[in-house]
């Protein structure tokens, strides 16, 4: 007798849930108190909405990816280039003396010492290494300003080997030190293996590895272009000083051995 009354028991729950089922399907999607057509839908519609700039219609969801919010609807988050004035690389380059010396001057007053890295000569804060990378990566140029082009690969902190300026409160102070330090003097050309032959590189090429940096295409100090932009490949014709890229073994290291180093004197704290 259990096992009847349960069957029928099980019978009668399954039917009420089909009849409830098919009759909440038959009534509809019930609607939420006052989503109606009340007074407050007539106050929206599409007329008043039209007249009224104040009023943005509602859009689904499956529409908000390709709908462009705001007031600004022009704006798209997307990289923008900054329009670059074109470069022949073919045109007829004749290097002067006079701009050469000038911009080594310009070069120089940049740096503690020749083959220092350059000084960072505008302000930097609130800024960050991709910044930097925005404006020296390609080296942009803009009207009366020209950003210079990084002359070795991408690292990851600028300022570790850049020095930025003073902050502001502070670009007015003093802060130069006494020294008797003297640098040795930049290299003007390099030499030659016989009258005609390419020169070879007056420096190291450690973080020089972009020779176009300053001697090539659109970013080229005045005076110290190369009249050949076109070639892709300078070391094919000019050599490189072993003496400056090829620094001495491990373990026969000395202060005579390391190139561009004046004489050191080393003094004995234990004697």
């Amino acid at each position: 007798m259990t096992g009847r009354w349960m069957t029928i028991f099980l019978v009668l729950i399954i039917a009420c849930s089909l009849i409830g089922y098919f009759v909440g399907i038959s009534d509809g999607v019930p609607m939420p108190d006052g989503m109606g057509e009340t007074a407050v839908v007539e106050l929206v519609s599409e007329s008043t909405i039209a007249t009224n700039p104040k009023l943005v219609p509602a859009i689904s969801y499956a529409d908000v990816p390709k709908t462009a919010m705001g007031p600004t609807k022009e704006w798209q988050a997307m990289p923008q280039v900054l329009p670059q004035p074109d470069y022949d690389l073919y045109t007829k380059i004749e290097p002067s003396e006079a701009d050469k010396a000038l911009s080594s001057k310009v070069r120089a007053s940049r740096r503690a010492f020749n083959g220092a890295p350059p000084v960072i000569s505008h302000p930097v804060e609130n800024t960050n290494d991709a910044t930097c990378y925005a404006c020296h990566g390609q080296g942009v140029q803009l009207p009366g300003l020209k950003a210079s082009v990084m002359s070795h690969q991408f690292l990851g902190n600028c300022v570790q080997c850049h020095a930025p300026m003073a902050p502001a409160p502070f670009q007015e102070m003093d802060a130069s030190v006494a020294t008797r330090f003297v640098g040795l003097p930049a290299p003007k050309e390099g030499k030659r293996a016989y009258p005609g032959a390419p020169p070879t590189i007056p420096h190291s090429q450690w973080m020089r590895e972009n020779c176009n940096a300053c001697h090539g295409g659109p970013h080229g100090w005045k005076g110290m272009e190369s009249t050949h932009p076109w070639r892709t490949n300078c070391t094919q014709c000019h050599a490189p000083s072993a003496t400056l890229d090829q620094m001495p073994e491990a373990g026969n290291f000395s202060p005579e051995s390391v190139p561009m180093l004046p004489p050191l004197e080393i003094e004995d704290q234990q004697s």
